[in-house]
């Protein structure tokens, strides 16, 4: 279980055809929440209830049991043929060069 950073006891309540749960203002301050976010309602694989911001909804994505860096990439070498060419042969001083966007925003 993880380190528990702000808790408060509340109840499950009817709300029309469904159910709901109030949530505190410090609660929802602790969790970088604010009234009208968008959350996912998910169940974990503990079997409790999650809610998940949108723009973390990454973080729901678990590994398969068992796979770590280690297991992932045991026994691959890499390719020495890209390893020892660079991803932009035309970049100026050995530096691979901005393109796109991000050369527009640093004004090059």
């Amino acid at each position: 279980m993880g380190c528990m950073v702000a808790a408060q006891r509340t109840k499950v309540s009817s709300w029309g055809n469904s159910e709901a749960v109030r949530i505190p203002k410090s609660i929802l301050r602790a969790a970088g929440l604010s009234s009208g976010d968008d959350v996912d309602v998910v169940v974990n694989e503990s079997g409790n209830i999650e809610l998940v911001p949108m723009e973390r909804a990454h973080r729901r994505v678990r590994p398969v049991r068992g796979v770590t860096y280690e297991t992932l990439f045991s026994g691959y070498k890499g390719d020495p043929i890209a390893d020892s060419q660079r991803a932009w042969p035309d970049a100026p001083n050995g530096v691979d060069g901005m393109v796109g966007a991000e050369k527009a925003a640093w004004g090059l």
